[in-house]
């Protein structure tokens, strides 16, 4: 009986133990990735509990506010929603493309019902005192804070076990 038992309580501690390193290591949380261009490795994230998000830049040559608006689809492709600007200088577009609405309100002007679409892109975190947040769930977060200003990351969605976000910066508790 004494043996029975000790190879219950063995199963029982093995089976804690698996389902410990599983919620570990297995990847469930879906956030907003920063992965270091040279390293490869994760250098930020920001845990995605809403599917919409936006960055806010400031333009490196008209030195006004851009804000592109996302929403991240089931697959974690990340689809461009809207663009708000203040100019029409160099690098801005002065009009919206098939299917899409221009609108000019409040002196500023905005591409809506846009559906750009792509799986990740670069970012380049510029060295120069301009401002660069990402804008979710009501609060802002100034990237320049936490990023290598000139360096390069690739911006995805990706699911992270609790591992992998030890390896990086947290935005959110910036």
């Amino acid at each position: 009986m004494r043996t029975k038992f000790k190879q219950r309580i063995l199963l029982i501690l093995i089976a804690l133990i698996l389902i410990s390193s599983a919620s570990v290591l297995i990847p469930l949380q879906r956030s907003i990735v920063f992965i270091d261009s040279d390293t490869k490795s994760l250098a930020a994230y920001s845990l995605l509990t809403q599917p919409r998000f936006k960055i806010k830049y400031t333009h490196s040559i008209h030195l006004s506010d851009v804000i592109e608006s996302f929403e991240v689809l089931p697959d974690h492709t990340l689809k461009m929603v809207e663009l708000e600007y203040e100019d029409f200088n160099i690098g801005m577009p002065s009009n919206a493309g098939e299917g899409e609405v221009f609108v000019e309100k409040d002196g500023k002007y905005f591409i809506k019902n846009m559906d750009r679409q792509l799986a990740e892109f670069r970012i380049l975190i510029g060295d120069v005192d301009a401002g660069l947040f990402l804008m979710k769930n009501e609060e802002v977060y100034d990237l320049k804070k936490t990023l290598v200003r000139g360096g390069t990351y690739t911006f995805r969605i990706q699911r992270l076990s609790i591992f992998q976000q030890l390896k990086g910066v947290n935005i959110d508790e910036q």
